[in-house]
């Protein structure tokens, strides 16, 4: 179909027309409203919010792009991002980037929540919490909405073809597309499709949402989320839930999604494969790169290295300028007007500005203490068998030993029980059949999703580490946290008001204090940035001891496994491939049973 073009008319005389059509006088000098006013972009009022944004909307009112010009953003009085330009152009899928901390997680919800100016029509889901329970199944869940989403479309048709820049504008198209979207049919059969893709069988789709976990809920959160087709979607590493093949169809999914995508993901892999353009937040500023994740690390390099030769011709400039001032300005007439000139030239270079000196990131080196040797075997499970009820078996007569030279990444779907077995492993729950034996001094070092729920939000990172391990002085504590890339004032701040990301790192701190011969890791990359998940690889890779992972990220695993080992069908098997041939298989069964 042939995209109408909207009119395009002169800011400052859309101004004036705008104060002219608004109010007009009365006969008393009172100010009243006429009856077509121009469409107003209405700012959501503040809540009592520790954010606070501002901003001035750049893009035209029924713009299928968005753009905010002179964009600041503070947390809790600190300064996040300063005058900076937020621009998200239809049909892009951007991959949002920067260090935990820096204020992603933030600028996300100050879209959702409107704090900036944003059009009315312009709609925007933010996947930030889980569906709630209720008596509701999955699928009525995700299609709830349907029947006044249509109700207010057919609305916004009336008034943009009731308008003549309405009539020609592409959000009327837009508008048609939704709702054939919404058709009956159409829908019920893409609901269908989507939740069965994030691992939604007929019987669990006809589940009522308050017999999910949490977990599962959040799938149904996302389901909804792709389901709605806002304008702008706002996804903060949606795949945190997912298994590995439910993340395969997610990346499928996401690859040809058509309106506009903002992503925050730590996974390179992910963001290469859906990704049209990266945003990076750096040094409170926004930087647009065209292009996947792997485009945007060759482009800035590229940027840098310009900018370093540029920045080293000027300070060579300026010293040679310099050099020459100090030796010949009170020289000969000839000599001191040509120190006059150059100190002219030196002073025209500094207020136009010189090339900023190039500052990597901040990086991070984990460390994991050295374990000392165990004999082997340090783990083994001889006969085991389990299940949460006698009728449904996870595991039967498991077979296997984990030492202390193991690196050994756990895969298959939701539900087969790979969690269960990292609890088998450290002893949170016990075989109803057969043993787990541990080598007497062995020392586990198991983190999972939920350690983060279990930090008293109320201390610093420092006070939490003197409480956990007392007796050891301030300083040694300070240095054990520092590890984690939690410097400064940081380690003093209540948890409460870090990250997600930051409180995982307190989390790995306090694992690490604890000198493990074994890790045994369930989704450790949720929230960490994509420079700590390498800090945390080079750990793992130097680690002397042994490890146990279960992860969602392919990049990581390939970094770190030795060994992939698939549960599924009540058994734990090895496969004999690489795990990104692992990959392939799910994407080639994944594309056989949609098509």
């Amino acid at each position: 179909m042939p995209r109408a073009k909207g009119k395009r008319s002169d800011p400052k005389k859309q101004s004036a027309k705008d104060t002219k059509e608004d109010v007009e006088v009365d006969e008393n000098g009172e100010i009243v409203e006429v009856e077509n006013p121009s469409p107003k972009v209405p700012q959501k009022p503040k809540e009592d919010s520790p954010i606070s944004a501002t901003g001035v909307l750049g893009s035209q009112y029924l713009s299928r792009d968005l753009k905010i010009d002179n964009f600041s953003l503070s947390l809790n009085g600190i300064e996040l991002i300063t005058d900076t330009r937020l621009e998200f152009n239809w049909g892009r899928r951007y991959g949002f980037i920067g260090l935990n901390g820096a204020g992603k997680s933030s600028l996300l919800l100050t879209l959702a929540r409107r704090e900036v100016p944003i059009p009315e029509h312009f709609k925007i889901y933010f996947l930030d919490k889980e569906v709630a329970a209720s008596d509701k199944t999955a699928f009525e869940a995700v299609v709830e909405d349907l029947e006044n989403e249509s109700k207010e479309l057919e609305k916004e048709v009336d008034r943009l073809v009731g308008s003549e820049e309405g009539s020609e504008s592409e959000r009327l198209m837009d508008v048609y597309a939704a709702l054939d979207e919404l058709e009956p049919e159409t829908a019920s059969k893409r609901a269908g499709e989507i939740l069965h893709g994030l691992g939604f069988n007929k019987e669990m789709q006809n589940k009522k949402t308050k017999d999910f976990s949490g977990g599962w809920r959040m799938r149904i959160a996302l389901a909804k989320a792709l389901f709605v087709r806002p304008n702008m979607l706002l996804l903060d590493e949606p795949t945190n839930h997912l298994d590995l093949e439910a993340c395969v169809w997610l990346e499928e999914y996401l690859k040809n999604y058509t309106r506009i995508l903002v992503l925050v993901s730590h996974s390179q892999d992910f963001l290469n494969n859906v990704c049209t353009n990266i945003l990076h937040l750096q040094k409170k500023k926004l930087t647009y790169y065209a292009g996947n994740f792997d485009s945007f690390v060759q482009t800035r390099e590229e940027k840098e290295e310009n900018q370093m030769k540029q920045f080293n011709w000027e300070q060579d400039q300026i010293k040679h300028m310099k050099d020459y001032i100090a030796r010949f300005g009170h020289g000969s007439a000839k000599l001191a007007r040509q120190a006059q000139s150059k100190e002219k030239t030196l002073a025209k270079m500094e207020a136009k500005g010189l090339t900023e000196k190039v500052t990597a990131d901040k990086t991070l080196t984990f460390y994991f203490s050295d374990c000392g040797k165990l004999p082997p075997p340090v783990l083994t499970f001889t006969k085991v068998s389990f299940g949460y009820s006698p009728s449904k078996p996870l595991y039967k007569n498991l077979e296997f030993g984990v030492d202390l030279d193991s690196r050994v990444a756990l895969v298959g779907p939701n539900g087969a029980g790979k969690s269960t077995l990292l609890k088998l492993m450290v002893g949170a729950i016990t075989p109803t059949d057969g043993e787990v034996k541990k080598h007497s001094h062995l020392k586990i070092g198991w983190y999972h999703q939920h350690l983060t729920d279990q930090l008293d939000l109320n201390l610093s990172p420092l006070e939490y580490m003197i409480k956990c391990f007392p007796g050891n002085e301030t300083e040694h504590m300070r240095r054990a946290i520092g590890k984690y890339g939690l410097s400064g004032k940081t380690q003093t701040l209540p948890i409460k008001l870090l990250s997600d990301g930051q409180k995982s790192r307190v989390v790995f701190a306090w694992l690490a204090f604890q000198e493990p011969h074994l890790l045994l890791l369930d989704e450790p990359t949720n929230h960490l940035d994509l420079e700590t998940i390498d800090a945390l690889a080079e750990a793992i890779n130097n680690f002397n001891g042994g490890m146990v992972l279960v992860s969602h990220d392919f990049r990581l695993i390939n970094q770190v496994a030795e060994e992939i080992w698939v549960c599924e069908h009540q058994a734990v098997t090895p496969w004999k491939g690489t795990i990104m041939e692992f990959k392939e298989m799910l994407r080639k069964k994944m594309l056989k049973l949609t098509n």
